[in-house]
């Protein structure tokens, strides 16, 4: 044939198939349709009517969700970031030999997955600079290595401590990477946040219908009284909700409705009541802090925000919610006790250190190596502090303890991870000066969030959950994630 740019052997071998017949066509249709028919007759039969429908349902949304998830990167980041905060208990599979699958790990799994497939076959390049990614990467090998030639069953909060936040800051870093990717995730975690403030107050009230899952009802052995959220754990449910309180700041900033705004305002006041429900000093430091740093970071921005709520809160909790009567607030203040052991374990973690300066003790090994260390403390204003008094105590900081398990090595590290967040926090600061939106809407709330784990870590150990660290190094992955070359700057 004459002006098709074909031969006779292409045309008869390579037909187009907009040509075919629509004999063929339909004919394949009905035949696919038939086997389909077939096939879930005989799953029917074998699973029953409820197993079916719920497999079916399965397989939808799996599919749908799996469509979605790579289309855009951020649902299934949005959706793991969910899980890890305090949802992972929802589906496990357990495993007899590797740790079990909970919620979170299964959607990283997918997560890794999914972002690899992307970035290979867009032929993307992984964000830099390296160096930050490089001490935490030797870190972790540091600490996986030691676990391995010392005791295997601590890999579960190593994955937990570790694993999880750095891949949480590997993400972010190469997936938000712009302004509005970052609103979005900021919006995820105020639905969050105004979730665990909701809950906290209505675990106070005993408000049971606002309160889900219902096993934090139930489960409240070792924290009566206290509000513990989905963590089932008072001073870290209280850490967490100190550190985010800066973002009410942002959306209080951001909102031209006057009934938006007033209802943010409501919101942080809500989020400073389920803050002191957890009546944990620790995360009480944590909070106040925080809101400190993000209104140092920006005054003229966010201080004049929150001015009416440092009126208005004491206000409302000494004259309306009658805190001044708290008894138990009364009684976690005047407890000597607990202060008492908390200065026993700090003098006990220096004891180790002191013994083991260059790798200590060995990762999670406070606990065996304590036993070696029976000696009472004597604290000026405190008396003796014997050593039954902190005998069964867990470490409760980021700093001292992980100093006596990881010794200067791990501690060097560790101090360069926060130092090289820290440079960039104020590098990035000075981006005010052209009037870029990030340096000043965004900066000021993620300082608040290292400032707050900062603090929060002085009282308590994150390392038996994921969602703090998670939390600090998703702020990473933004701060270092961002560029502002890339972008136009906008007054």
């Amino acid at each position: 044939m004459r002006g098709t740019g074909r031969s006779f052997v292409e045309n008869r071998f390579w037909r187009d198939p907009r040509t075919s017949s629509r004999f063929v066509s339909g004919l394949g249709i009905v035949l696919a349709f038939v086997v389909s028919l077939a096939m879930s007759q005989a799953i029917l039969e074998r699973l029953g009517a409820h197993l079916f429908v719920v497999a079916l349902a399965g397989i939808f949304f799996g599919s749908l969700y799996a469509f979605i998830s790579f289309r855009n990167l951020m649902v299934p980041l949005v959706i793991w970031v969910l899980a890890v905060g305090g949802f992972r208990f929802l589906v496990a599979i357990r495993t007899p030999i590797l740790p079990d699958l909970f919620l979170d790990r299964l959607l990283l799994i997918w997560l890794l997955g999914v972002f690899m497939v992307k970035f290979v076959a867009e032929g993307r390049r992984f964000r830099g600079p390296f160096t930050l990614d490089s001490v935490m990467a030797i870190f972790a090998l540091y600490e996986l290595a030691r676990i391995f030639i010392q005791d295997s069953v601590f890999l579960n909060p190593w994955t937990q401590s570790t694993l999880i936040p750095y891949g949480a800051y590997f993400f972010t870093k190469n997936i938000i990477t712009d302004r509005k990717r970052i609103h979005t995730l900021l919006v995820v975690f105020i639905i969050l946040l105004f979730y665990y403030e909701v809950t906290a107050v209505a675990e106070k009230f005993q408000i049971a219908w606002l309160i889900w899952p219902k096993t934090i009802i139930y489960n409240k052995e070792h924290f009566f009284g206290r509000s513990v959220g989905p963590f089932m754990q008072a001073p870290l449910f209280g850490t967490i909700i100190g550190m985010m309180l800066p973002i009410h700041m942002y959306f209080i900033a951001r909102a031209r409705n006057p009934v938006i705004k007033v209802f943010f305002m409501l919101a942080m006041g809500l989020g400073f009541a389920g803050l002191y429900f957890t009546y944990t000093r620790g995360s009480w430091l944590a909070g106040i802090m925080a809101i400190v740093a993000a209104s140092v970071f920006s005054p003229r921005l966010y201080f004049r925000q929150i001015v009416p709520l440092l009126i208005m809160v004491p206000i409302v909790a000494v004259g309306f919610l009658g805190l001044r009567q708290d008894k138990f607030m009364q009684e976690r203040l005047e407890n000597e006790d607990t202060l008492g052991s908390r200065v026993g374990t700090a003098a006990t973690a220096l004891r180790m250190f002191r013994d083991h300066p260059l790798i200590g003790v060995g990762y999670f090994q406070f606990r065996q190596a304590r036993e070696d260390y029976i000696q009472p403390v004597n604290v000026p204003g405190l008396g003796t502090v014997r050593f039954t008094q902190f005998r069964h105590n867990h470490i409760h900081d980021i700093y001292l303890g992980p100093l006596a398990e990881n010794g200067l090595l791990g501690a060097f590290l560790q101090g360069m991870i926060y130092y090289l967040i820290l440079r960039e926090l104020f590098r990035k600061y000075r981006y005010r000066k052209r009037g870029d939106p990030f340096a000043v809407y965004f900066l000021p709330i993620l300082a608040g969030i290292f400032v707050g784990y900062w603090f929060g870590g002085l009282a308590i150990d994150y390392r038996f959950f994921a969602f703090t660290d998670t939390l600090f190094f998703m702020s990473a992955g933004i701060l270092f994630g961002y560029r502002g070359e890339e972008m136009g700057h906008v007054p």
